[in-house]
């Protein structure tokens, strides 16, 4: 097996492991029982990377048209996760951000996530559970240097 076969494989055990945790919590982390499509967690997290942004690049960044991403931003709207803003400069031009909800929502998902694996980690010896814990810094890191691709 080449290193991505054994990463990949790593990976798919992992998820496995901390996947159905987080899945459950986002099926009930929105008030009212409404669940969240891929779609819509993908485009929070698009949301989350920086600046308000147009709806137009916000289509591009999820890869739906325009019009689609219109409904998508309309249903996020609805449960408060994303808000539509003036542009500063021009009140003509409307730029989508995620809320403070949406926010929150994410950083909830995101503590899902980290129990999960700190439910994993705590299968290891103390001198492992450290050096995953730096190498999971150091991903962070490298993935903070890529920057945002707008």
């Amino acid at each position: 097996m080449d290193e991505r076969e054994d990463l990949a494989a790593s990976f798919g055990h992992m998820r496995r492991a901390m996947i159905p945790a987080f899945l459950l919590d986002l099926l009930g982390a929105v008030d009212g029982g409404d669940e969240l499509s891929l779609t819509q967690l993908a485009t929070l997290y698009v949301l989350d990377a920086g600046e308000p942004i147009s709806l137009g690049v916000l289509a591009d960044e999820v890869g739906r048209s325009v019009s689609a991403a219109s409904r998508l931003v309309d249903g996020l709207v609805r449960r408060g996760l994303v808000e539509r803003l003036e542009h500063p400069g021009d009140r003509r031009v409307r730029r989508v951000a995620i809320s403070k909800d949406g926010g929150a929502l994410l950083r909830r998902l995101e503590r899902t996530r980290a129990d999960a694996q700190l439910q994993i980690m705590n299968r290891l010896d103390p001198a492992d559970r450290a050096l995953v814990t730096r190498a999971m810094a150091l991903l962070g890191d490298a993935a903070r240097q890529e920057g945002s691709p707008r």
